[in-house]
């Protein structure tokens, strides 16, 4: 061969080897109680229900074998994630402190480094088949809560005015300070590729994640009890690129 046939040759294995490519989709979070056993006997919380989130952002795929069977993932994502959680707090309303069941929702964005390992079949019709595992590391950039509460105690309705008129609160969305600024998540998954044109593919993955560490800061206490707080987030996401 000569230097430039060389060269393109070397090229074009480079290029079948480091694959670039945009991923986005919806996501679907749930926050989960981890600390069950601190709660005092009788102290009431639940998990209402999902929301509805979004991940997108560059992925990079990086070919260990000539086979290109089997590579190592990484990237850098966006993450638009949060949950709802119930739980009894105190507040403090027309001047009268009282424990209210709370109905809060949280929502935050990450910006996430995934690592994994990814395993692909060989192409047939032009389809692949492929599982990944690995992590996301994720740090906090926004996080904000929102509040809904009975304003009519049991056993107290007398001291509360207008109790006919007004049943219930919800607050405007405030900054969250309780939230922890690192993430560490573990996801696994599988997918199918669609080879349209030499390099150039369409993916659908379906991946599902669980947060390893607590979604609160160390400081995070709850007012009614003095527990630390402590939940994570589950995740099921589907990936397009």
């Amino acid at each position: 061969k000569t230097y430039s046939q060389a060269v393109d040759s070397y090229n074009d294995l480079e290029a079948r080897r480091v694959v670039v490519g945009i991923t986005f989709g919806p996501t679907f979070n749930w926050m989960n109680w981890k600390n069950h056993k601190a709660a005092p006997e009788g102290y009431w919380r639940s998990i209402p229900g999902t929301k509805v989130g979004l991940r997108y952002g560059l992925n990079l795929d990086v070919d260990l074998t000539k086979e290109k069977h089997y590579f190592v993932s990484t990237g850098i994502l966006v993450e638009h994630t949060g949950g709802r959680l119930n739980f009894e707090d105190n507040i403090v309303l027309i001047d009268v402190p009282m424990v209210r069941k709370m109905d809060r929702s949280y929502k935050s964005i990450y910006l996430t480094i995934p690592t994994a390992v990814t395993l692909k079949t060989p192409s047939f019709s032009n389809f692949i088949i492929c599982g990944n595992v690995g992590f996301y590391h994720s740090f906090n950039v926004y996080a904000r809560y929102q509040s809904s509460f009975d304003i009519i105690p049991p056993g107290n309705e007398s001291k509360i005015e207008n109790k006919e008129t007004i049943n219930h609160i919800t607050s405007d969305w405030e900054k969250d300070k309780e939230v922890a600024l690192f993430k560490e998540s573990i996801f696994a998954g599988l997918g199918v590729e669609y080879v349209i044109k030499n390099n150039l593919k369409a993916k659908l993955y379906i991946n599902y994640a669980q947060s390893l560490n607590n979604y609160f800061s160390k400081d995070a206490t709850n007012s009614y009890t003095g527990v630390k707080e402590n939940a994570s987030i589950g995740t099921v996401e589907i990936l397009l690129g």
